[in-house]
């Protein structure tokens, strides 16, 4: 079974059948230009970040596009085994350090720091699925039915199973313009939530042929004149995480696509 992290990469990779080469120069330059002298990327402060690492490497490979794997060696290693670092960016920590040759002992000893942090929820579980933590094949994660669209699509990934009910509760939240909504409470689209509820629903299976057009004029029209993209409508600083997000949010389209009509 193909990881989380792998089926993330490839779907976000699959956007390259829908950007034009020019496009795609211009997103890695974006991306490349966040880079700091320390080898890190940073996001929409002056600092360089592990969280806005991990999408910038990510979105880079996704288009790609050589990493500049020495520097953010360099980076990466700055970190040792994490100590005081949360849990969000411990496992981009470990997603970052497993991305080169690690010695078994020094695997061990991060997940071991990984295992103390406790999952509070199901995006928490997805986090620690991203760093290679497999959580116990036990009882199934539930959420409600209101939870946020990226707790549902989380729960989805966490299963590894169908879930008729979030089906629908994700699929009730799509905009009509394009885009799906943070919660039922929120009518307004933003990409996090649009890219994660899309892969949730590819991983299911999902026909999408009512809402690829749609949700691929949403994803352009966050595009930004630098080549990065904004997380939603109303934002005015784009950053290579929402630059990731419109990846995977195209790339998962074109999978829809290619499953119901063919490559």
């Amino acid at each position: 079974m193909e990881s989380i992290p792998d089926r993330l990469l490839q779907a976000a990779a699959c956007s390259r059948r829908f950007l034009e080469e020019d496009s795609r120069d211009k997103m890695a330059d974006f991306i490349l230009a966040r880079q700091s002298p320390d080898g890190g990327f940073r996001g929409r402060g002056a600092e360089s970040d592990l969280y806005y690492t991990v999408f910038a490497v990510a979105s880079l490979k996704a288009l790609g596009n050589p990493v500049p794997v020495f520097k953010v060696w360099k980076y990466v290693r700055s970190f040792g085994m994490g100590d005081g670092l949360d849990l969000v960016h411990l496992t981009c920590l470990v997603q970052l350090r497993t991305a080169f040759p690690i010695l078994g002992i020094t695997r061990r000893r991060l997940y071991k720091r990984l295992e103390k942090h406790r999952a509070e929820s199901a995006y928490d579980l997805f986090l620690k699925l991203l760093a290679g933590d497999a959580p116990g094949q036990g009882d199934l994660v539930s959420v409600p039915l209101d939870a946020p669209t990226t707790q549902l699509a989380a729960a989805v990934l966490v299963n590894r199973r169908k879930d008729k009910a979030i089906e629908e509760a994700l699929l009730g939240r799509v905009v009509e313009s394009g885009g799906f909504a943070p919660t039922d409470k929120i009518a307004v689209p933003d990409l996090l939530s649009t890219a994660t509820a899309l892969f949730a629903l590819v991983s299911m299976g999902t026909n999408l042929d009512s809402i690829q057009q749609p949700c691929l004029k949403y994803a352009e029209s966050l595009w930004r004149d630098s080549g990065g993209f904004s997380g939603h409508v109303a934002d005015e600083f784009e950053d290579v995480e929402y630059t990731f997000y419109a990846l995977l949010t195209i790339g998962c389209l074109i999978q829809s696509m290619a499953s119901n009509y063919g490559t």
